[in-house]
């Protein structure tokens, strides 16, 4: 359940505390019940999410970025920014240069 409701609402905020009342766990049972179905803590598995999206989003739309970082869950586009470098090694601008 908590691995559909983060592929279905990434674009939301998805702290621990509003996740667990989303799928009606304890907070604490969340996160150890989703490093154990991820393998990854689960602010890793939200950024994965996250990351997944706007890299589909980069390849198949036109889309500006500070439009895809707010339709992934980020309300700062510099973080988004930040965070996407992190994550493939390219800005999203050079990731969608790259591909076209």
């Amino acid at each position: 359940d908590v691995i559909r409701y983060v592929y279905n609402h990434y674009n939301l905020d998805l702290g621990v505390e509003s996740l667990a009342n989303a799928v009606n766990l304890a907070p604490s049972y969340l996160s150890h019940s989703s490093k154990k179905e991820t393998g990854e803590n689960l602010g890793k598995f939200i950024k994965r999410v996250r990351m997944e999206k706007a890299k589909e989003m980069l390849e198949t739309t036109h889309e500006k970025i500070v439009s895809i970082a707010v339709a992934v869950g980020y309300s700062n586009d510099s973080y988004f920014c930040q965070s996407f470098r992190e994550y493939y090694g390219l800005s999203p601008q050079k990731y969608r240069s790259k591909g076209e």
